[in-house]
């Protein structure tokens, strides 16, 4: 970029970025230090010097002393390139070009954020930096709304690293079995994965490059994210330390049904958010895999899932009822050759019109789906439990259970209670794994009243007392 103060020369990641066509959209889902917020500003004063008086950029951030710190960044950049040519308005986050081209700032964190910020208002570009943090996904996808700019071709652009309460969501949509720099349609937009690494950003300093090596040691998989941009290999805070995929994940082909001393459903309900169904039970016996590992007798073990969500949205629901989710139920209890019976959340059991009005679990009661309300009991010790099984080489889980691999190992933790499992995350196939345990866990209570001894004539026959 050449303007009349300073040329800017992007580094070869940005240069890649500024040379995807204007009208695909780009998810810049690398690692730490790779240039992704430099190469933002970058789209953001090339789209205002191309498309001028009719360019009108939004920028959002989940929190404000972030994006007041894109917004120094930013202005100190557009200083550089423009000298005077621009006027800033710290109170309403609003940059103004001489040509007529504007940029907004501001932080996002919910639904109602986003109608208090945006709404009526139309914009050319809208970039959302820290996607990974938030908002949720489903408002970003409602900014794509105020893409309406006449004239100009509409963009959004995404940047975030792997981590944070949208990890799941992201890496579903844009990471996974997508290739790097090849486009890709989603949505009926053209999308774009532009991945990039620290080695990608040769202004940094080799100091900064080194203090990756502690995380090298101390939480591996969490140095091949944020060094390497690797989002498959992700360990959520939550579960830190504790689940370990090379040991715990097996083919289901290697374990048959019958191996199980019981298998049974756990569902977590949800319409407008995702439906849950795990299939799960306990070892009977101990089990040699082919690569010789030992799943022992008693282990919990995750061995089907159900899934319902919106294809588009991992954190969303369909809205179906449950007589609609009944016969996928079916379909994966026989699989296993079992019947669909098992737990579901208590909540489920809830008529909020009167005893005569059926509840949720009533409903798939009526379409041959058998539960019970799951005994679950506080919401941190089940969670709790199932951390330590996993420390003691207890839990597995069948690799084709693709939903609850992607998402429950990289669940975060609660920034408000450190002890829980950040609540605005993708939680149901870990609500679900945790009803199925917590209700064992409290095991069979028999009772019996007291009696006094009986004591039998001594006649040298059998006496049968009725």
């Amino acid at each position: 970029m050449t303007s009349a103060i300073n040329t800017i020369r992007p580094t070869p990641f940005q240069a890649s970025v500024l040379s995807i066509p204007e009208d695909h959209f780009i998810f810049l889902g690398g690692g730490r230090g790779g240039g992704k917020s430099f190469g933002l500003q970058l789209l953001i004063l090339r789209h205002c010097d191309q498309f001028k008086n009719r360019a009108r950029v939004l920028v959002t951030r989940r929190r404000m002393k972030s994006l007041m710190q894109f917004a120094e960044e930013l202005r100190g950049l557009m200083r550089s390139a423009y000298g005077a040519g621009f006027s800033y308005n710290q109170n309403d986050n609003v940059f103004r070009f001489t040509n007529g081209a504007t940029v907004q700032l501001t932080h996002c964190e919910s639904n109602s954020a986003l109608q208090d910020t945006v709404q009526g208002m139309t914009f050319s570009l809208i970039v959302v930096d820290e996607a990974g943090e938030g908002p949720e996904l489903p408002v970003i996808d409602a900014l794509a709304l105020a893409l309406r700019a006449p004239g100009v071709p509409l963009r959004m652009v995404l940047a975030g690293n792997p981590g944070g309460a949208n990890h799941s969501a992201l890496a579903e949509r844009y990471v996974t079995g997508r290739d790097p720099w090849v486009p890709f349609e989603f949505t009926s937009q053209k999308w774009v994965y532009a991945p990039s690494t620290v080695d990608d950003n040769p202004h940094l300093p080799e100091a900064y490059k080194r203090n990756f090596e502690v995380l090298r040691h101390t939480d591996p998989a969490l140095y091949k994210a944020h060094r390497h941009g690797d989002w498959s290999a992700i360990v959520g805070d939550y579960f830190g330390g504790v689940w370990r995929q090379s040991q715990a994940v097996f083919d289901h082909h290697e374990v048959p049904p019958d191996m199980f001393s019981t298998l049974k459903l756990s569902i977590d309900w949800g319409s407008a958010a995702p439906c849950a169904t795990v299939l799960g039970g306990r070892l009977a016996y101990d089990v040699r895999l082919s690569d010789d590992r030992v799943m022992p007798k008693g282990a919990w073990v995750i061995y089907d899932e159900h899934f319902e969500c919106d294809p588009q949205n991992i954190n969303r629901g369909t809205g179906r009822t449950p007589g609609q989710i009944a016969p996928m139920l079916h379909t994966m209890a026989a699989r296993s050759h079992v019947r669909a019976r098992g737990v579901i959340d208590s909540a489920a059991e809830a008529r909020t019109a009167g005893k005569a009005e059926s509840s949720i679990a009533d409903l798939f009661r009526e379409s041959g789906v058998r539960v019970t309300p799951a005994k679950k009991g506080a919401r941190v010790p089940r969670f709790e439990l199932l951390k330590q099984l996993m420390a003691d080489g207890e839990f597995f889980v069948a690799s084709r259970c693709r939903k609850w691999l992607s998402t429950v190992p990289s669940l975060p933790r609660d920034p408000r209670h450190p002890e829980d499992v950040d609540t605005n995350a993708n939680d149901h196939l870990l609500d679900a794994t945790s009803y199925l345990i917590a209700g064992a866990s409290h095991g069979t209570v028999s009772t019996s009243e007291f009696h006094h001894k009986i004591i039998l004539p001594d006649t040298g026959s059998r006496i049968i007392n009725v």
